[in-house]
């Protein structure tokens, strides 16, 4: 009765410490030599963990929760020690991260555009200018800036496509120049000549804004006006130089006008005239180089010529200084 009494006590201690691990201290106390006489001595809060969690796992059960980890300090990032120092994510060193992630991204995809538009307009001049024996001296790639009007009985197009305005001469003389509007349909790799002006038809070029890069162009002919945006403003800017190059090489009357453009296109600072005055430079400096060469050549043949005089003199003198000793 004594042993059942304190083994009772032992059991309700148990349960209290640890749910599952309380059925296994009740059991442990029927066991033969666990009741003895006087107290028992205080378990220690870790003791009592552990031995909640083995008892817990030997009778099936979950194991009994551990002691509360402490709370972490506020603004602490979760797992961080008690009185560690928290180390903070750096936003700036994120954003510049970012930043250049997205400044490399877009050189690439305007890298890959480049690409792909010099190899179009060299496809371009193959397929389309080069059969007619014609030289496409640049071309732009655009789209509209306002949709097209299409007639109520128009039927369905041929889908989504690529335009390019391209400008050319011709190889035989005399000379014309033609601006012509080239289209690529998806799907196909060829392309298709649409419409054809004479450089004669165009009446004005619109930059639609001089005081800063813009992409925005209109083109006005005869019979025609386009409002159209290059895929660059850098592209429109080349494209615009060589039109006002070819202009002024080709055309002596009526002119076209150019309003609203950048000096740069309208002045010497141009691509062109830079690329002229490049190959002026290199052709005088060729053209010297070969005069120096002329003249070096020239003194060369002097002195063979002269060497040659002297060798057939001597070659006398010799003749005769041995007739004169045989006689």
């Amino acid at each position: 009765m004594l042993r059942g009494g304190r083994g009772g006590r032992f059991a309700s201690q148990a349960l209290a410490l640890g749910g599952g691990g309380g059925r296994a201290a009740a059991a442990g106390a029927r066991a033969p030599g666990v009741g003895v006489a006087g107290s028992f001595p205080p378990t220690p809060p870790s003791s009592r963990a552990a031995a909640g969690a083995s008892a817990g796992a030997a009778s099936g059960g979950e194991p009994a929760p551990g002691p509360a980890e402490p709370c972490p300090e506020p603004g602490a990032p979760r797992g961080a020690a008690p009185g560690e120092e928290p180390r903070r994510l750096g936003r700036v060193q994120c954003t510049d991260t970012a930043v250049a992630r997205a400044r490399l991204h877009e050189n690439s995809l305007r890298a890959l555009l480049a690409c792909s538009t010099m190899s179009a307009k060299s496809a371009i001049s193959k397929e389309i200018f080069a059969p007619l024996d014609e030289r496409m001296l640049g071309a732009v790639q655009v789209k509209r800036r306002t949709k097209k009007k299409i007639p109520f009985l128009a039927t369905g197009g041929q889908g989504e496509y690529l335009t390019y305005i391209c400008l050319s001469v011709t190889n035989k003389k005399p000379t014309q120049a033609s601006i012509t509007k080239v289209k690529q349909f998806e799907g196909s790799t060829s392309f298709v000549r649409r419409s054809q002006w004479m450089l004669e038809q165009l009446r004005q070029v619109n930059g639609i804004d001089p005081n800063r890069d813009s992409a925005e162009f209109d083109l006005l002919f005869e019979n025609a006006f386009d409002q159209w945006v290059a895929s660059t403003a850098s592209e429109k800017c080349t494209f615009f130089q060589i039109l006002h190059h070819t202009c002024q090489r080709y055309l002596t009357d009526r002119k076209p006008e150019f309003i609203n453009c950048q000096s740069k296109i309208m002045g010497g600072n141009s691509i062109l005239h830079s690329a002229a005055d490049s190959v002026t430079s290199a052709v005088q400096k060729a053209s010297q180089a070969l005069n120096e060469r002329g003249e070096r050549l020239g003194r060369a043949e002097e002195k063979t010529e002269d060497m040659k005089n002297s060798a057939q003199q001597f070659a006398e003198t010799a003749h005769k200084l041995a007739m004169k000793h045989k006689c």
